[in-house]
């Protein structure tokens, strides 16, 4: 029975002697620092890059002609040596048009490096968001357990005077115990939160990471009408638009190669007995389109952009229906933040007190006062959660519209 009571606070103990270990090993982050280091180095936007490589040199790759093709032939009773070279020319466009084709693409992969980079930086801000709050919850409970133990010197010390019955001192002991548990276990989902940032961010396996001061962005009023009337120039549907542009590229390629290539042909001849002399023959020769007019390839062609159209339709529509939810719960979550911690918890709070000081002069009974810690505990735990939902509406806010919202650390 012993055992059972000393392993919750052994527990306690040796996360809240590793925890601080781990903060003094990790690397301290601040809600500015992660969201530009998502955008610099997070992996999504390195491999977004990387496709803009590709797509830049496809341009040169559009633009190459054709090698000519060098034929050497000998014979035994005409030219001893025979010498030919073809040259085909796209003299019709077709290089033209896959050269605009690539620099569409190109522009398309650029665009998505913009795209993703909005990506990343929401991603980094939710996951820093959820370490702040998982810090911020592990030192609220660990506050608590510090009460826990003070009211439970406060009990001991009225049993010890005969003022107080033993109760209060077994039931104060016991919920020290649970308050060591929770926030043994609240420190134990740190370590949670701070891989996930880690991933996020595109840092070595290992690294350590801890969310420094609070969360960051800047708490102005919500300018609907200039958000929407800015929405064609989020990234997102920039690059959409890119995309219907290069489709159209596209197709454009696949029309203009139903036209001939024309390859020009020089044929020289020489020690032919028949002839007087070198023999020089010239031409020009270029393929029929006939079993061939690239339907089917003109037809996909038309489909992709097709579909591009109906991308970009389908995320102007959900953009536009995302920063009005947004707003919507960004507005809200900024009013029970606001109000959490200006009116609710400081009242809270001090009830909180006055209690502790009844219990302590005889006035008020040890429930009342454990009550009483247990509402400040839940009042303060649910102010932290509201101010991270507070700043993840924004985020979501800032994600759907595709801006950049003011931070503190920008100022």
């Amino acid at each position: 029975m012993r055992l059972r009571v000393l392993a919750p606070l052994l527990m306690g103990g040796a996360y809240a002697a590793i925890c601080p270990a781990l903060a003094e090993a990790s690397r301290a982050i601040t809600f500015q620092e992660a969201r530009s280091e998502a955008v610099r180095h997070g992996p999504a936007v390195v491999l977004a890059t990387r496709r803009l490589g590709v797509a830049q040199a496809q341009v040169d790759v559009a633009g190459a002609l054709t090698n000519p093709t060098v034929t050497v032939t000998t014979a035994r009773q005409t030219a001893r040596i025979g010498a030919s070279v073809a040259l085909p020319v796209p003299v019709f466009g077709q290089r033209s048009r896959a050269v605009g084709a690539a620099e569409a693409e190109a522009q398309s992969a650029r665009l998505d490096v913009a795209a993703t980079a909005v990506e990343a930086r929401f991603a980094a801000t939710a996951a820093w968001l959820d370490l702040w709050e998982a810090q911020e919850r592990a030192r609220l409970l660990r506050q608590a357990a510090g009460e826990a133990a003070r009211v439970a010197g406060i009990a001991q010390e009225r049993f010890g005077t005969g003022a107080g019955p033993e109760v209060d001192v077994v039931r104060t002991r016991a919920d020290g115990v649970r308050a060591e548990v929770e926030a043994a276990g609240a420190e134990a989902m740190i370590i949670a939160a701070a891989a996930r940032l880690t991933t996020t961010l595109g840092l070595a396996e290992g690294s350590g990471v801890r969310a420094a001061g609070g969360p960051g962005f800047v708490v102005s009023p919500v300018d609907m009408p200039a958000l929407r009337d800015g929405i064609s120039q989020a990234p997102l549907l920039r690059r959409d638009a890119a995309d219907i542009a290069a489709a159209a590229a596209r197709l454009r390629v696949e029309q203009r190669l139903r036209w001939p290539i024309v390859s020009f042909l020089l044929t020289v001849n020489q020690g032919d007995p028949t002839l007087p002399g070198t023999d020089v023959i010239g031409g020009v020769s270029l393929d029929a389109p006939v079993l061939n007019l690239r339907g089917g390839a003109i037809a996909r062609a038309r489909a992709e952009e097709a579909v591009a159209q109906a991308t970009w339709e389908a995320d102007t529509a959900r953009v536009r229906n995302e920063v009005t939810d947004a707003a919507a719960r960004a507005e809200a979550a900024g009013a029970r933040a606001r109000a959490l911690a200006t009116q609710v918890l400081p009242a809270l709070e001090t009830a909180r007190q006055m209690t502790e000081e009844g219990y302590r002069d005889g006035r008020v009974d040890l429930l009342r006062l454990i009550e009483a810690q247990r509402t400040v505990l839940e009042a303060r735990l649910t102010n932290a959660e509201a101010q991270a939902s507070w700043q993840r509406a924004i985020a979501d806010l800032e994600r759907a519209a595709g801006v950049v919202w003011g931070t503190a650390d920008a100022r």
